[in-house]
This record gives C-alpha cells, sequence and structure tokens, in this order.
C-alpha cells in the first residue's frame, strides 16, 4: 500500500482519538454509562467480523488466555471509567496530556513483571516526562487546587490503561488480535454493566444527543482511532504508530480551544509541552533498544 495513504489514514486516527474527550465533555451522562456504551457499541460492530470467521475456538485459545483476556478488559473499564471522569475534574489539556503517561507506567510493569530493563536514555525520558506531570500538578494546586483531583484520576487512568497493555502484550503472542480485543471489549462491557447496576446509575433514559455521542465514541474515536492504529502496524513501524499517537493530546486541546473555547493557562502550555518531550525521549530510547536487540539476534 502507497505509505502516504497509510499516513493520511493515521492522520484520520489521530483525530478520531483527539475528539473522544470533546465528546465526553459534551456528554451529561455519568462516565460509567459513557464508558459502557462506547465499548458495548464498539462489541456489537466487531460481532459480525467475529461470525465471520465462524466465532472463536475456545479450547485452541486456552482457558488461560481468556481469562487473562477477562482480566485485560477489567483494567480497560477502569481506566475508562477513570480518565472520563478525569475530564469532569480537569482540564482537556492535562487529562489527555496525564493518561498519555501511559508508556511509562507500561515499561514499569514491564521491568517488574517482565524483568525488561531500561536504559539511561529512556530513564532521562521518564524523569523529563514526570517532572513535566508535577509542573501540571503545581500549576493547578497554585490555581486553588480544584483540578488536582481530576489531574490523579487521569493519572489513574494511564495506569490501569498500562495494565490492559501488559497483559495485551502477552496474550498476543499466541491469540489473534481480533479475538483479544472481542474477549477484552466484552468484559470491559460487562464489568461496566455491572458498575452501573451497583452504582444504581440509570442506563436507558438519556435523549438522542446522548446516543449520538456514545455512537461517535464508538465509531469515530475506538474504530476509527484506536483501531486504525493497530491498522496501520502492518504497513508503519510501531515507533512511527506510538509516535502518532502523542498527537491525541494536542489535537485533544486544540479542538477543545476550538469548540469548547477552552483556553489552557500558560503553565498548562508548558507542562504538556515538558511531558511531551519526555515521552518522545523515552519512545525514541525504547524503539532503538528493541531495534538493537532484533539485530543482535539476526547476527546470532
Amino acid at each position: 500500500m502507497d505509505i502516504k495513504r497509510v499516513y493520511f489514514v493515521m492522520g484520520i486516527g489521530i483525530l478520531g482519538v483527539s475528539f473522544a474527550a470533546i465528546f465526553i465533555r459534551l456528554s451529561d451522562a455519568p462516565s460509567s454509562v459513557i464508558a459502557m456504551y462506547r465499548m458495548l457499541i464498539t462489541f456489537i460492530l466487531f460481532t459480525p467480523f467475529i461470525m465471520k470467521k465462524k466465532g472463536m475456538d475456545l479450547n485452541k485459545i486456552g482457558k488461560k488466555s481468556v481469562l487473562l483476556a477477562i482480566l485485560s478488559g477489567f483494567f480497560l473499564a477502569l481506566h475508562f471509567i477513570a480518565w472520563i471522569e478525569s475530564l469532569k475534574h480537569t482540564t482537556i489539556a492535562s487529562s489527555t496530556v496525564l493518561v498519555s503517561l501511559q508508556p511509562l507506567f507500561t515499561s514499569l510493569l514491564g521491568f517488574m513483571i517482565y524483568k525488561e530493563r531500561m536504559n539511561m536514555k529512556q530513564g532521562i525520558g521518564m524523569i523529563v516526562a514526570i517532572t513535566g506531570s508535577f509542573v501540571i500538578g503545581f500549576g493547578d494546586f497554585m490555581s486553588g487546587g480544584g483540578n488536582l483531583y481530576g489531574d490523579a484520576l487521569a493519572i489513574l487512568g494511564g495506569v490501569f490503561a498500562a495494565l490492559y497493555v501488559i497483559i495485551g502484550r502477552g496474550l498476543r503472542k499466541t491469540i489473534s488480535n481480533l479475538d483479544y480485543v472481542y474477549m477484552a471489549y466484552g468484559s470491559c462491557t460487562l464489568v461496566l454493566f455491572s458498575v452501573n447496576l451497583l452504582w444504581r446509575v440509570p442506563i436507558l433514559k438519556y435523549d438522542a444527543s446522548e446516543w449520538l455521542i456514545f455512537l461517535g465514541l464508538a465509531i469515530f474515536s475506538t474504530i476509527g482511532g484506536h483501531t486504525i492504529f493497530n491498522w496501520s502496524l502492518k504497513y508503519v513501524e510501531a515507533n512511527r504508530v506510538s509516535m502518532a499517537m502523542l498527537g491525541e493530546p494536542i489535537g485533544a486541546t486544540l479542538l477543545g480551544l476550538l469548540i469548547l473555547q477552552e483556553i489552557p493557562s500558560n503553565m498548562q502550555f508548558i507542562s504538556a509541552g515538558i511531558i511531551l518531550i519526555g515521552l518522545y525521549l523515552f519512545m525514541q530510547a525504547s524503539f532503538k533498544k528493541e531495534r538493537n536487540r532484533r539485530q543482535e539476534g539476526q547476527e546470532l
């Protein structure tokens, strides 16, 4: 496929995920309801593809993999609840940048679970990004502390996203991406449905505009966003896809400015820039390390 066409489609993906924060801000529904319908609609839309390949062979997938996929969906549900709720308590810029710290948390979990080591350049990138997060927190504290709760939720959302990713990374070595996301999304939907029942949150009485927001999140931000990034991995190196995903907080902030007239403070602009630079340095070092490891393996 023409590489220019791939990059064009990736640009659509960046726009799709960037709109997620806008859709959420426009909704008056509880965070758990927004998350539930986003995943339920996505799950339903993926069902024909599962049926086309005549379902999933659970015996072939294995009991352990099924249970891990369910656990992955559980953490995905927690990620959505925390991140979506954060957008009700802090700015779009702060929330989307702080949840983007997920690669750092994934790396830390990789060290604890898989004993994966980090080199000095990765450490520098991590320190820069974490410094930026402290700057956001300090700025929000100095402005009255009203946004600190939302900032904390966004970071927590990043931690839960990292748990979702680290489990998925292990499972993707043995099962297909479609089988994995279908089980994870199904589990996520059931967890969110259970949470809404437990919290006695209304799940049906919403007007047409809310249902359009739920549909938009599923189609544009999930399928037209994250799924595009997964698709592009077939044609583009993983480091370029990951770098493209850093466009989400930038895109979301610009859309928030244009659509909602939400103008980040100077401190938020500065801290967001610091975090994105740190993430860029960290991910560049990570991909260089992975490339060197593969080259050494080929030479052996």
